[in-house]
């Protein structure tokens, strides 16, 4: 029960940033996805359905509030989650491990998001896009991860139960 006292303010923390503060301070296109980061950390930290419960409720809020795409987030929060799960069920990774497993799940949710812009008819040239803001934003996400799965392990005693 303690790891809901960290857990549901980490959220709403990221969603408030991804929804109200980053946006108006993103820099040529980096904008780092804190929902997907705390997501990631409750599935590397304490059990898969937390990280569920963040990427589903946290990306629909976050799209009610800035995407026209009701749903966009929300699947590819979970879509990470489900392949960062796939990677740490069994054990716990080490840090740098971990930090290649969450980019890995960070850039399969951009290249979900970036492929729905692209079919929709988003125009950018898609090498600069790439190299200028989405790498940094994985790079990002990626690294805020790791202080998040330590704050939400502490906050399950330290334990990686997965039940």
């Amino acid at each position: 029960m303690k790891r809901f006292w960290v857990l549901i303010p980490a959220a709403a923390a990221a969603i408030l940033l991804d929804s109200f503060l980053f946006p108006n301070l993103s820099h040529n296109g980096i904008r780092p996805l804190f929902v997907l980061a705390a997501a990631l950390a409750a599935v590397a930290s304490t059990k898969v359905q937390d990280g569920i419960l963040i990427a589903l409720i946290g990306g629909l809020l976050t799209d009610l509030f800035t995407n026209p795409y009701l749903g966009l987030s929300a699947a590819a929060y979970l879509l990470a989650v489900v392949i960062l799960y796939g990677f740490v069920r069994k054990n716990r990774p080490k840090l740098p491990l971990l930090f290649v497993f969450t980019l890995i799940a960070c850039a399969a949710a951009e290249a979900l998001i970036f492929g729905f812009s692209l079919i929709l008819g988003a125009r950018f040239s898609i090498p600069n896009r790439l190299l200028t803001a989405t790498l940094p934003s994985l790079i990002l996400e990626a690294l805020a991860v790791l202080p998040l799965t330590a704050l939400f392990g502490n906050a399950g005693k330290g334990t990686f139960d997965r039940r």
